[in-house]
């Protein structure tokens, strides 16, 4: 685990990267692609946000894959501006709906890790998904500062 760096000391720039993931709807796929986004990171210096990144992920996958019947797609996208933007796709362009869940409950609780993890989130639909039909995506940026 990278510490944060002195105040005072920069950090070093980190070149743009993109990967592309597809994840088959399948429970054991989401630790492949934790394990797969961790590597990603750790291999451009970016370990920091692997804890974050990983359980952000770990939840729009999961969502894709109980709430849709199809395959999904995790794209994760480090930009010139510092920001890590991962974005799933689903086969489903139904907007995801917070749950206002038990706080013993097993599920409901994904959304809310989006709201208060990341930098910022949100999705769009769009009427040509993965497979040409409908579908969407939901995305959230993370960067080297926490969230506010």
């Amino acid at each position: 685990m990278l510490l944060p760096a002195p105040k005072g000391v920069a950090i070093p720039s980190i070149e743009p990267f993109e990967y592309c993931l597809r994840v088959p709807n399948d429970a054991r796929a989401v630790p492949v692609a934790r394990t797969t986004l961790r590597a990603a990171l750790s291999a451009h210096g970016l370990g920091e946000l692997a804890g974050r990144a990983e359980l952000l992920a770990g939840e729009m996958l999961t969502n894709a894959i109980v709430h849709t019947a199809g395959d999904a797609e995790l794209r994760m996208r480090w930009s010139e501006w510092e920001v890590l933007r991962m974005t799933v796709w689903d086969t489903c362009a139904e907007p995801p709906c917070p749950r206002a869940g038990h706080p013993y409950a097993d599920n409901g609780r994904g959304l809310k890790l989006l709201q208060t993890l990341a930098d910022r989130w949100n999705y769009f639909s769009s009427p040509r998904g993965l497979s040409g039909d409908e579908a969407k995506a939901v995305w959230c940026e993370l960067t080297r500062a926490a969230p506010a």
